[in-house]
């Protein structure tokens, strides 16, 4: 089975997936995911949006209502 490495060091080339930031990505989430928030214009066409910390908090705040109300529905 094939291991990818995965570096947390800041001599990364990968940049935020936010067009207009160009810090280095701490999380990744699903496309579809951040595709719902209408507050990020995100760039490439990749499955996954590599998000920096300040671009994943305003991810976090603008989805908070709708992870509440999946939580009651378990």
């Amino acid at each position: 089975m094939k291991r990818r490495e995965i570096s947390f060091s800041s001599d990364d080339k990968e940049i935020c997936g936010v067009s207009g930031c160009s810090k280095v990505p701490k999380r990744s989430i699903p496309r579809k995911r951040v595709e719902k928030v209408g507050a990020l214009n995100l760039r490439g066409s990749n499955r996954k949006v590599p998000l920096c910390s300040d671009c994943y908090r305003i991810f976090k705040k603008e989805t908070k209502k709708d992870r509440a109300m999946e939580s009651l529905g378990r």
